[in-house]
């Protein structure tokens, strides 16, 4: 099986679509600009990747920058900024992870079949071969990488 990361154009589209729509529905946030292409993440952030299998296999990875844990957080639960602690971000950025990742993923197979594991939360972010979409928002950054294929 061949590796795809996010140079492919279809899953580049697929994952910046989701990113909009995630962002405006469940958290009223709108990147500031359209994404730039990096080749790593940031090196500090709250980070998370759900792997999913099925009729394709692979990883989305997900990192928030700066003030953009607290400020998603308290945006999803709808707590003052000052109220959403590590707690809250960690549980927000788990679930950004998870909900990002149906949402590109049922993009790139509408008929597929897929499961998503639980998504974990990583001490620093990876960095995996190929390119990163990095949004900037408000509050700092949100970057998101897809690889579907032969995974280590």
């Amino acid at each position: 099986m061949i590796s795809i990361d996010l140079s492919d154009p279809s899953l580049r589209s697929a994952c910046h679509q989701a990113v909009l729509e995630v962002l405006e529905t469940m958290f009223f946030e709108l990147p500031l600009d359209t994404p730039l292409d990096t080749s790593t993440p940031a090196p500090s952030g709250c980070c998370a990747t759900a792997r999913f299998e099925g009729s394709i296999t692979g990883a989305l990875t997900v990192v928030l920058t700066a003030n953009a844990p607290q400020r998603l957080a308290a945006s999803f639960l709808g707590l003052d900024d000052e109220e959403a602690g590590p707690a809250e971000w960690q549980s927000v950025v788990i679930e950004l992870a998870n909900v990002l990742c149906g949402a590109t993923m049922s993009r790139m197979e509408p008929a597929g079949r897929l499961r998503i594991e639980q998504p974990v939360l990583l001490p620093v972010p990876p960095t995996p071969a190929g390119p990163w979409l990095s949004f900037a928002l408000e509050c700092g950054r949100l970057e998101v990488h897809v690889e579907y294929g032969a995974l280590p």
